[in-house]
C-alpha cells in the first residue's frame, strides 16, 4: 500500500482459504500474515454487500481514507531536487525523469476517468497528480480500481486556489501546459507532434469532460497543446476522451536530455 493509508485487515471469501489457495490469493495472504494484518473468512454475500455489489473477486483490504494533499506552492529543480510546500510540511523530492512532471486534473468529475489518468501518469513517469476544481471527484474506490493500484503509488495533491499555485510555481521556473481541443480554442494551439521537447519542470493541465480548462488557469498557460485527428470526423466528435487524451499526451512529451 505504500504506506500511504491505514491498513485494519483483509477479508477472504469463505472457501478461498483451503490447504492450497489460489496462486494470487496466497501471495496476498502471505504478506498479510508477513504485516501482522488480522486476516478474516467472511461469506461472499457478505462481502458483495461491503462493495455495494461490485466485483470483489474474493479478497477486501480494509483501509483507511485516502485523502488528498494541499500544496501551497510548487519549488524550483535545484541540483536535481524540488520543493514542494505542503500543508502537512516542506518536502525535498527528486524527479523521476529529467524534470518534474505533474498532471493537473482541472475539474475532472468522472472516476473511471480520474483512475485512467492516474494510471497513465504512474507509467509515463509522472510525479504526481493535483487536483483543481470544487466539483472535482477525489480520490475513491472506483478510482484506485480503475487505476488498476496506481492511485496507492503515485502522490495525489490538491490546490484550493489554482491559479495562485501555478502563477508561483512559474516564478519558480515551472511551465505549465494545457490540453486545448482543437485549433483556436484557446487562441494559439499546437499540434502534439510538432511539440518541442521540454526544458523545464512541467505542469500539464486537463480540462473537465464538458468545459475544458477553466478561463483563469488558460491565461497562464505557456504552451497549448491539442491532438490532431489523423482523417476526416464527424463535427460532433471534435476530441478524444479526456482519459485516453491523458494517455496520448503524456507518451509523446518528451524532456531535452532524455
Amino acid at each position: 500500500m505504500q504506506g500511504k493509508r491505514e491498513i485494519y485487515g483483509l477479508y477472504c471469501q469463505g472457501g478461498f482459504m483451503g490447504d492450497e489457495p489460489r496462486g494470487e490469493l496466497s501471495d496476498i495472504i502471505k504478506m498479510a500474515k508477513g504485516q501482522l494484518l488480522p486476516i478474516k473468512e467472511v461469506m461472499k454475500s457478505d462481502m458483495t454487500d461491503a462493495v455495494y455489489g461490485a466485483n470483489h473477486q474474493g479478497i477486501l483490504l480494509k483501509v483507511g481514507r485516502l485523502d488528498a494533499t494541499r500544496v501551497r506552492d510548487l519549488g524550483p529543480l535545484v541540483n536535481g531536487r524540488y520543493t514542494l510546500d505542503l500543508t502537512t510540511g516542506v518536502v525535498e523530492l527528486e524527479p523521476r525523469r529529467k524534470f518534474p512532471l505533474l498532471v493537473c486534473l482541472d475539474g475532472i468529475q468522472d472516476e473511471r476517468n480520474m483512475g485512467s489518468i492516474i494510471r497513465s501518469a504512474l507509467f509515463f513517469g509522472a510525479d504526481g497528480i493535483m487536483l483543481c476544481g470544487k466539483d472535482a471527484c477525489r480520490p475513491s474506490p472506483i478510482v484506485s480500481k480503475t487505476s488498476s493500484g496506481a492511485m496507492e503509488c503515485l502522490p495525489i495533491y490538491k490546490a484550493a486556489e489554482p491559479p495562485k499555485v501555478l502563477t508561483k510555481a512559474r516564478e519558480n521556473g515551472w511551465s505549465v501546459v494545457c490540453t486545448t481541443v482543437k485549433e483556436g480554442d484557446l487562441g494559439e494551439t499546437n499540434p502534439l507532434d510538432r511539440i518541442s521537447k521540454l526544458n523545464s519542470p512541467t505542469i500539464l493541465v486537463l480540462g473537465s469532460e464538458g468545459s475544458g480548462v477553466n478561463h483563469a488557469i488558460r491565461n497562464l498557460s505557456d504552451i497549448n497543446v491539442h491532438i490532431p485527428a489523423r482523417s476526416d470526423i464527424p463535427s460532433y466528435i471534435d476530441s478524444l476522451n479526456v482519459g485516453v487524451a491523458a494517455g496520448v499526451i503524456l507518451s509523446a512529451l518528451k524532456f531535452v536530455g532524455e
